[in-house]
């Protein structure tokens, strides 16, 4: 099931997208829910919401690329940025604590109705009651998302949490290359809920210290000033569970693709500016066949058996 979500958080961002050996394993094709931002016409938010045999899955969009192309021109980019740089924290009563406010807004934005749809829980009411009729899917949800995505999906669990309706309905999230989504506050009032998350980040990928804390290691605090000299600290806290690679091989074995090595070499040349770490930065926060998450999610994980039935012991 966690390699499933990690394959419909890659879905999230071109739904119709169909790569072969990485399929969800979607009842029927996944809803999807497309909001635009509040500074412009533009579509910048999205979330796929659809039924496997587990249970109901959202995978939320992460933040559009902006090397590769794609439906969406160089304005959507910058706007989706724009949303990404509102760091400010603010206290908001559906999260018992601070939270970031541009990933507060689009995940507000992407649950409710507007006039451009339903939204996030209105799908998966309406497919919770589909199951009930054809029982083709467990009464589970599962919450997933990449980068900005993964910071959209703890927000959307805790809603999901706080729903009357469905507080029966285990609520299970697993979190890729996630950016943080709120304060200490926030990551307390979520250890309260019964979501049971996992959050999984590479050792060489910026983004799952973004925004910025006092805790964020030195090496990934020179590559956010590379990008926003002036991007706002604050006390933001992963929440979940970590699930890591093992700790770096000792000589003589390969090196896990991602490592933080390679940022460490260019950190440490003098004059090596931020065109110079690109490479390096986007290797390590890629989801795409081969990549390292790719690599991690389950195959990294000792005690992982990938879903597989035991094997009979012969008489």
């Amino acid at each position: 099931m966690k390699r499933r979500l990690l394959y419909a958080s890659s879905q999230a961002y071109q739904p119709a997208m169909h790569v072969h050996g990485r399929n969800v394993g979607w009842i029927e094709a996944p809803f999807v829910v497309r909001r635009e931002s509040a500074l412009g016409q533009r579509q910048i938010d999205q979330a796929l919401v659809g039924r496997t045999s587990q249970g109901v899955v959202v995978a939320f969009r992460g933040s559009l690329p902006p090397f590769f192309g794609s439906a969406h021109d160089g304005w959507d980019v910058v706007l989706d940025w724009l949303n990404d740089a509102f760091s400010l924290c603010v206290e908001d009563s559906h999260y018992g604590g601070g939270v970031h406010f541009g990933f507060a807004e689009s995940t507000r934005r992407l649950w409710n109705d507007l006039g451009s749809g339903p939204g996030v829980r209105t799908a998966i009411q309406a497919m919770l009651d589909q199951s009930l009729l054809d029982r083709k899917a467990r009464r589970h949800l599962f919450v997933t998302g990449h980068s900005k995505g993964g910071a959209l999906a703890n927000l959307a669990a805790m809603r999901s949490a706080q729903v009357k309706e469905w507080a029966d309905l285990p609520v299970s999230v697993a979190t890729i290359a996630a950016a943080r989504a709120g304060n200490a506050d926030f990551a307390a009032s979520y250890d309260r809920t019964r979501i049971a998350c996992l959050r999984y980040e590479m050792p060489g990928d910026v983004v799952p210290h973004l925004p910025l804390s006092p805790a964020t290691p030195a090496w990934a605090r020179a590559i956010a000033r590379g990008v926003f000299p002036r991007l706002a600290t604050a006390d933001y806290r992963p929440v979940g569970l970590l699930v890591a690679p093992p700790p770096a091989p000792k000589a003589g074995h390969q090196a896990w693709a991602g490592s933080r090595r390679p940022v460490r070499r260019l950190l440490d040349r003098r004059g090596a500016g931020l065109e110079a770490l690109t490479p390096a930065i986007l290797t390590a926060h890629a989801i795409c066949p081969g990549s390292g998450y790719d690599r991690l999610i389950c195959d990294g994980e000792a005690v992982c058996d990938h879903g597989q039935e035991p094997k009979r012991k012969r008489a």
